[in-house]
């Protein structure tokens, strides 16, 4: 995955959601350069709208998330708490982050903030959180 655009990707090499997640981690640890950071974000938010589009859709979750919500019926809404609204959160701030980089100062900025949202909700999936709202498969 050396182009930063998913135009350039092998569709068979996305196949998989675990190569989704593992691919943004890594994108993510790496700090760039300033001059990068408009393209790393744009990559970034392309990884993650396909990650986002596969589990809307019910994919397979990635191997390393634990997550519950998606193979048992899953609580309705007034029962649900403090958990699904804190991956719900975790979600809805990672989606918010992607979008504030315009230019390249502001796109520096936003990886920082991309890679925080990305960790918390990438740790609360691993750790057994609910699948975000957008996520659930009711």
């Amino acid at each position: 995955m050396s182009h930063h655009g998913l135009d350039h990707v092998m569709v068979p090499e996305l196949g998989r959601s675990d190569v989704l997640v593992a691919e943004i981690s890594r994108l993510l640890a790496s700090p760039v350069r300033a001059t990068r950071a408009v393209c790393e974000l744009r990559w970034v938010n392309g990884l993650f709208c396909e990650l986002d589009r596969r589990m809307r859709a019910g994919a397979p979750l990635p191997r390393t998330w634990r997550a519950f919500g998606c193979d048992r019926g899953v609580p309705p809404v007034f029962r649900r708490g403090i958990a699904y609204d804190y991956a719900t959160d975790c979600y809805d701030s990672m989606r918010e982050a992607l979008w504030k980089g315009v230019g390249t100062a502001q796109a520096w900025k936003a990886l920082a903030e991309v890679e925080r949202c990305w960790r918390r909700l990438n740790d609360a999936l691993t750790e057994r959180s609910p699948l975000p709202e957008p996520w659930l498969r009711e």
